[in-house]
């Protein structure tokens, strides 16, 4: 029987267990790297805004001093090409829950009714429903020749119809 050298092969041994592990290892590795490339990479994507609300001519905004609302003139509106049919889809954008239809121009009033006001005259509360008004109102009397709104639409606990101007919200203020 030949008798090997001890401590030789105790090195072979253990460099072979070394490069055995070192090879295991490379291999995880690589598996560990493939596996990595194949699963897609998070793409950071901006966050959401909300679309913009279509630009009405005014703006209500809440007047601390007077504790009412005001309109307030929309420096972003473009007033190009500014007409009736312009003005109604705007409306219906900015307030979708409410489908408002011109029903016809006389003098200097323009009729408008509301088939559906529940959300406006029961469900925007107050200011939500005095705001749309007001919006409404300064929007279409924007238009030269047009100096009323008359809203046609069934009363309810925050709205009522008939004929509104940017007067009357002005006289509405100073109460």
């Amino acid at each position: 029987m030949k008798r090997y050298n001890r401590p030789l092969l105790m090195a072979l041994i253990t460099l072979i267990s070394a490069i055995s592990a070192c090879r295991n290892e490379a291999s995880h590795t690589a598996a560990d790297n493939t596996a990595d490339s194949t699963v897609a990479e998070p793409v950071e994507t901006p966050p959401t805004r909300p679309a913009p609300a279509p630009a009405l001519p005014y703006t209500a905004v809440f007047n601390d001093r007077t504790d009412q609302l005001d309109a307030q003139a929309n420096p972003d509106f473009d007033r190009t090409g500014l007409n009736i049919d312009t003005l109604t889809r705007r409306l219906a954008l900015a307030y979708p829950e409410i489908q408002l239809h011109m029903d016809r121009v006389s003098n200097d009033t323009a009729y408008v009714r509301i088939a559906d006001a529940e959300y406006l005259t029961q469900q925007m509360g107050s200011s939500g429903a005095t705001m749309y008004l007001l919006e409404a109102t300064y929007a279409y009397t924007e238009l030269p020749g047009i100096r009323v709104v008359h809203f046609d639409f069934r009363e309810g606990d925050h709205a009522i119809p008939g004929a509104y101007t940017r007067q009357r919200f002005a006289e509405e203020a100073l109460r």
